[in-house]
């Protein structure tokens, strides 16, 4: 059915008759609508009893559990949600490039999915963003300095991140502008 290793053609869909955009415009701005709605709704689900009962079984299981939040059903929810966001990303995905196989999804991409997280903030949706503006951004414009270097000049750049700021880009902001607010107190 899906074409096995060979993969399956995806066509693009057309916009509907009422929108004045060619195609790729209408896929454009379906998935920034579509970017900002499941942001809206992570941003929300993290403010929630959910998202609290995620943080503190994240931060220390033991004690979430002594405070009465049920780990395995928050794990096993955690689990399904983060599913459900990998299968709108991964259906956005096949629809933009027309093409989905098995070879689509390397070792290579999963690791720059993990350096994006820890570059951007394992623990906060906006870090998600800033890290994927890195291995966009610092990728290119290592490729641009020197194509032989810029797999050392970009794991230069993560290494320098990493020691420089251990959670990441935005748990660092988070942690400055917290001190300038205590500063300004006092």
């Amino acid at each position: 059915v899906t074409g096995g290793v060979q993969g399956i053609v995806i066509f693009k869909p057309d916009p509907p008759p009422f929108v004045p955009l060619d195609a790729d415009q209408w896929l454009y701005c379906f998935v920034l609508a579509v970017t900002a709605v499941m942001t809206w709704a992570a941003l929300n689900l993290l403010d929630s009893r959910s998202g609290r009962a995620m943080t503190a079984i994240r931060d220390n299981p033991i004690a979430a559990s002594a405070m009465g939040v049920n780990v395995a059903l928050v794990k096993a929810t955690a689990f399904g949600v983060s599913a459900f966001y990998t299968g709108v990303a991964g259906a956005l995905s096949a629809v933009v490039v027309q093409f989905v196989a098995p070879d689509s999804f390397t070792m290579a991409l999963s690791i720059s999915l993990l350096v994006g997280g820890v570059v951007g903030g394992v623990a906060s949706v906006p870090g998600a963003f800033i890290g994927a503006a890195f291995i966009f951004f610092v990728h290119g414009a290592a490729e641009h300095v020197s194509k032989g270097l810029s797999g050392a000049i970009y794991g230069g750049l993560l290494l320098l991140v990493v020691f420089v700021m251990p959670g990441g880009v935005w748990g660092s902001f988070k942690t400055l502008a917290a001190r300038l607010r205590s500063a300004g107190r006092t």
